[in-house]
């Protein structure tokens, strides 16, 4: 039957890419008509445009040849056309700010300007990359020379005379790029005066830029006229067209690319915001018949008096005159949806402002109420450091139990490799083993360690070296029975070179277990991908971020939450063990806040910190420990993302194991659940010495959450709802409620029902012995 469903599989796939394929070829050749189309109505275009351009040439050259000199800026008469596009130009220019106050004495701001292929951008400065601040398609567009005016901060070495034109920095330059208008094109253009002023006389610059070099001006004069006419030809019509072509089709590919992944992003999570591209319009300005064809000398001219046009201040209408329009385009507000850039970092900024000061002031309340932490640490006995964790005696022996346990798990699984004792005798010597990990550890911790953080520091290893020893036999047994090793290492990529042909039983090594009991995975697989090289300085980052992150947990802890704890056991000793309403509702709010910021610190430094350390000294190279789990609007969700190895485990040694049994998803996602709930609360129970089950019904509870969450998501689209569910579920109600419960049944438990006093007197029960 197994044969069959996968050959069955193997079929419905193959059948499935074949329709995939057919349907992508059927949208290319559909795309590919549709660019022949617009390539023939382009082509259409230009010979229209050519056979208007010819019809006008010869009436129109006797007309203008004689009045050319009344475009300055002409190096000569002749007239050059344009195959291509002309060069470009990029550099520093003084950009004057038509729209802005200039609370600093000038309103001329240093900016980086690029000119390329017919549009002028212009930038912060080199470093922006491809984000200009403003870009200008020079279609219908002249360049005109504004004069020059005198840099007073100058100091020339001929102080006698005026500095000359051509020294550097005795002058700023002026040019403008304006709009020209239709009719300049026509062959009445040519009866105008001398400089053709009084026509550009009200013109108002859309760019002006100014330069200290009087070369440098000029270049850029040159090379701005020649781009305006090259705008203005057919040939840069057909470029236009095609380059709009080849953007709707990577448009196109990009939008078939990004859909699926947006369909296929994590399951039970709120959906990435996609900004779709603003949609050019093709807004094409077709000249009137009668026309010149475009040449560079048209699209430069002069003001009329050189030395007073540049300036910044000048009273007439073409330097600023109250017309000149502030409203340019049909544009939305900033924090609409349509708002093509939608940037929130200042309030972003603001947020965490507000969570610094509100943290700062509730640190404060407890420093007035409980006294400082700090101040505490100086006065306790430095002689209770010497009672470290790792120089107990039965802390050591429990690490060595479970040093013993991976070496019998490797001797096993060798002897089973080399067919030295049967399949049979050697799968339960591996069952006793494995699982000896976890029960050995659960007693050991219950019988000889009393403290809690150290018997929840063995018992968690324990746990995790029971998880990874079921991994090595569970996957060690489908080697050697199924012979899939060459398609498991296949599906594998970044090998070491001397992984790349490793099979089974190569991998039962003394090193490819401890490598993998190291390794920040529960999964087992005899090859992993790794990184070229240790990269130390990263690795010193996260330590000194391991330190920092470490630090703030504890100080958290003993200056807040322990705190507000002693409190709870004492008023619980006043109402003799009885919680009332007002009691629970106190300390739940005061516990909700803190406990969100523990919990989220202890996630930061062990998910990302602790296992990225491990990973980077041991060059694991799958370091995805963890996804995007706080965007869960579903609480299936969070329990797929949040914990990855974890969540790799129980997929592949519990949940899909229990589907080959013959179970229904919903058993198998059941016992999934269970088990779970009954590895929280050992990890909970056992290092307190007491049998409670609030861990295992707040993992239980988690089943009708999922049910809830996912109807909600499913019947009325609540992503964000099912999100706000989540959190709430998790940091106002469900942790607090445990920390609250464990805490009276743990320290309350240890009141002496006769005294009625506290078994351990300390200020803060941090310090408690």
């Amino acid at each position: 039957k197994q044969q069959v469903r996968n050959r069955w599989y193997r079929m419905a796939s193959t059948r499935s890419n074949h329709l995939t394929q057919a349907v992508a070829v059927a949208e290319i050749q559909d795309r590919i008509t549709e660019l022949k189309e617009q390539l023939n109505e382009a082509k259409n275009q230009l010979e229209r445009i050519t056979s208007e351009e010819e019809h006008t040439n010869g009436d129109t050259n006797d007309h203008t040849d004689g009045n050319n000199d009344s475009l300055v800026h002409a190096p000569s008469k002749k007239r050059s056309t344009f195959a291509g596009a002309p060069m470009g130009k990029k550099g520093y220019l003084f950009k004057w700010q038509d729209r802005s106050i200039g609370w600093g004495g000038t309103k001329w701001a240093l900016r980086f300007v690029e000119l390329e292929k017919g549009k002028l951008s212009y930038y912060g400065s080199h470093k922006d990359g491809d984000k200009p601040r403003y870009v200008l398609s020079l279609r219908g567009c002249a360049v005109r020379d504004e004069g020059f005016k005198m840099n007073r901060r100058h100091k020339s070495s001929k102080s006698s005379a005026p500095p000359p034109l051509e020294e550097p920095g005795a002058y700023y330059h002026v040019f403008s790029v304006y709009q020209r208008p239709l009719d300049s094109f026509s062959g009445t253009d040519a009866d105008t005066g001398a400089d053709g002023d009084h026509e550009l006389e009200d013109i108002v610059p859309l760019l002006r830029f100014s330069t200290p070099s009087l070369a440098e001006k000029t270049q850029w004069i040159q090379i701005l006229s020649e781009s305006c006419a090259y705008c203005d030809s057919g040939a840069f019509l057909i470029e236009m067209q095609q380059k709009e072509a080849e953007r709707e089709k990577e448009r196109g590919e990009q939008m078939k690319m990004m859909f699926p992944e947006f369909e296929k992003h994590q399951k039970g999570t709120l959906p990435p915001l996609y900004f779709a591209p603003a949609q050019s319009k093709k807004n094409i300005v077709r000249r009137p018949s009668g026309i010149l064809k475009p040449k560079a000398e048209m699209y430069r001219t002069k003001s009329g008096d050189l030395v007073d046009a540049a300036k910044s201040n000048q009273r007439k209408r073409s330097g600023y005159p109250p017309s000149r329009p502030m409203h340019r385009s049909s544009t939305p507000s900033y924090l609409s949806a349509e708002a093509k850039i939608q940037n929130y970092r200042g309030f972003f900024n603001l947020a965490m402002i507000i969570l610094v000061v509100s943290n700062f002031r509730l640190i404060l309340g407890t420093i007035r109420h409980h006294g400082s932490v700090l101040e505490q640490m100086a006065l306790t006995d430095g002689s209770k450091v010497v009672d470290h964790p790792f120089t107990e005696g039965p802390f050591i022996v429990g690490l060595l139990m479970l040093q013993a346990l991976i070496i019998n798990t490797f001797v096993v699984e060798w002897l089973l490799s080399r067919y030295k004792i049967s399949e049979k005798l050697g799968m339960t010597l591996h069952f006793v083993n494995t699982h000896g990990a976890l029960f050995g550890s659960c007693a050991f911790v219950w019988t000889y360690i009393d403290n809690p953080v150290k018997g929840a520091f063995l018992l968690f290893h324990g746990v995790i070296t029971w998880m990874k020893l079921v991994s090595y036999t569970h996957t060690n047994e489908d080697y050697r029975t199924a012979g899939k090793v060459d398609i498991t290492i296949a599906l594998v990529e970044d090998l070491d070179p001397d992984e790349e042909d490793m099979s089974y039983p190569k991998n039962v090594s003394l090193s490819n277990i401890y490598y993998f009991w190291f390794a920040p995975t529960l999964t087992y697989q005899m090859a992993f991908p790794r990184t070229p090289e240790v990269r130390f300085w990263k690795v010193v980052g996260i330590i000194v971020r391991l330190i920092f992150a470490v630090a703030l947990f504890l100080f958290l802890v003993a200056q807040v939450i322990a705190p507000n704890l002693s409190r709870l056991v004492e008023d619980l000793k006043a109402t003799n063990g009885v919680y009332t309403p007002k009691l629970m509702a106190e300390y739940w709010l005061k516990l909700a806040l803190a406990n969100t910021y523990g919990w989220l610190l202890m996630f930061y430094i062990y998910f990302h910190l602790y296992l990225n350390l491990f990973a980077e000294l041991l060059r694991f190279g799958d370091r995805v420990f963890y996804k995007d789990w706080w965007n869960s609007s579903e609480v299936s969700a969070y329990w797929r993302l949040w914990n990855m190895p974890v969540h790799y485990w129980l997929v592949r040694h519990v949940y899909f194991p229990s589907i080959r049994l013959g179970l229904s998803k919903g058993a198998s996602t059941f016992i999934v659940f269970f088990l779970s709930a009954v590895i929280h609360e050992v990890l909970v129970s056992v290092p307190f010495h007491m049998v409670r089950p609030w861990s295992f019904l707040g993992m239980m509870m988690q089943m009708p959450l999922v049910a809830v969450t996912k109807y909600m998501v499913k019947n009325f689209s609540a992503n964000s709802m099912g999100n706000i569910v989540f959190w709430v579920s998790f940091c106002v109600v469900g942790q607090p409620m445990a920390i609250l419960l464990y805490t009276a049944d743990y320290q309350y438990g240890q009141l002496d029902s006769d005294s009625c006093t506290v078994a351990d007197e300390s200020p803060n029960p941090l310090y408690a012995s």
